[in-house]
């Protein structure tokens, strides 16, 4: 008769060890300090990086690449406030799809960014589907946006701007602890921004108008001293619009310096309006501007002077004033190197070719000869 094998039997084995009741509750015990750990660790380098830095857009790239680190998501950008016009813009984003979140301008209190900005406080919507009243194409055209999380950056209480984060990788959407993250993001970086925004506003001081907030002559002297040097290198042309406007103080005889500056005002929103974004707006002084326009010849430097003369001529000045002004401006136009060989000459030429506008009848356009 054969022997049968031995049957095993695990309950009696003398090397089987029993698992404690608690193994799965250590574990996810174990797993959530290193995660814990692991925030805390992230928060201390992030808080390093923050305060090795006082270049505001330096500290905004950082907040935001944390906050991809933080919460896991498809797309991610970074969007500004400004604060005349309740305007948002899109100043970084993932990719390649800067180029077309950049054309994207959302009011305040629009779309979910708008509504972060205008509340203060962080929007999470799970799914974009069940929104009704969102038009997801508007807002997102260059992804197929599912769940969004925007939570506002704040610095004393104003609203600076937006990150935005689209798409959550979990399944489950964006979720609160998400938001916890975040926030403790932004706890973290307050102090940053605040030294950051003030460095800026100082460094502003030095190089903008305080009315018009345009640049003023410090700049103009250096980035024609950049451009120049540009101009030489590349063999490009570089041109110079001098305006002045036609009788400015007869308005401020008449309805008061206060109406004069807002004339002012209007006009640096009319140049802003009618430029490229590269051209470099100057409020020189008084009532006159300076217009430099990289890589451009005086042929188009006129057409482009032209267009601005005309848009001055048919706004409307001190119209919420109950005024309604029509005012003119003359202009003078000179390029470098065909007109001049220095930032003075160049300067110079431009002021006399508007002088010249203005012995002629003044509301038109001259080019140094």
């Amino acid at each position: 008769m054969k022997n049968r094998p031995l049957q095993k039997n695990k309950k009696n084995l003398p090397n089987q060890r029993k698992r404690p009741p608690n193994f799965q509750e250590n574990k996810v015990l174990k797993s959530t300090l290193r995660q814990k750990d692991w925030e805390l660790d992230f928060y201390i380098k992030t808080a390093k990086t923050l305060t090795a830095s006082l270049e505001f857009n330096r500290v905004l790239r950082v907040m935001l690449s944390a906050s991809r680190r933080l919460v896991r998501c498809e797309d991610w950008s970074l969007l500004l406030l400004n604060e005349s016009s309740k305007i948002l813009h899109h100043i970084l984003a993932k990719g390649n799809t800067f180029s077309q979140l950049k054309k994207v301008a959302i009011k305040f209190g629009e779309g979910p960014a708008g509504q972060a900005a205008q509340r203060g406080k962080p929007v999470i919507i799970p799914n974009l589907a069940m929104q009704n009243v969102i038009d997801a194409d508007k807002f997102y055209p260059h992804i197929q946006a599912q769940s969004v999380l925007c939570f506002p950056i704040t610095c004393k209480k104003q609203v600076l701007g937006v990150i935005q984060l689209v798409n959550a990788l979990d399944k489950r959407g964006f979720t609160e602890y998400d938001l916890s993250l975040l926030e403790r993001l932004v706890d973290l970086s307050g102090p940053a921004i605040e030294r950051s925004d003030i460095y800026r506003k100082m460094s502003d001081l030095v190089t903008t108008d305080d009315l018009t907030h345009l640049y003023n002559l410090r700049y103009l002297d250096r980035v024609l001293e950049v451009e120049m040097k540009r101009s030489r290198r590349y063999k490009s042309l570089l041109s110079l619009i001098f305006i002045d406007l036609d009788f400015f103080k007869q308005v401020n005889d008449t309805h008061g310096h206060l109406m004069g500056s807002q004339v002012l005002v209007e006009m640096a929103g009319i140049l802003i309006d009618s430029l490229r974004a590269v051209d470099v707006i100057v409020r020189y002084g008084g009532d006159e501007f300076v217009v430099l326009l990289p890589n451009t010849n005086v042929k188009r430097a006129t057409q482009v002077a032209e267009r601005v003369r005309t848009a001055i001529r048919e706004h409307k000045f001190l119209e919420k004033e109950g005024l309604s002004l029509q005012i003119t401006a003359s202009f003078g136009i000179a390029s470098y190197p065909e007109h001049a060989g220095g930032r003075t000459e160049l300067i110079h030429l431009a002021d006399r070719a508007m002088y010249e506008s203005k012995t002629k009848g003044r509301d038109m356009v001259s080019v140094s000869s």
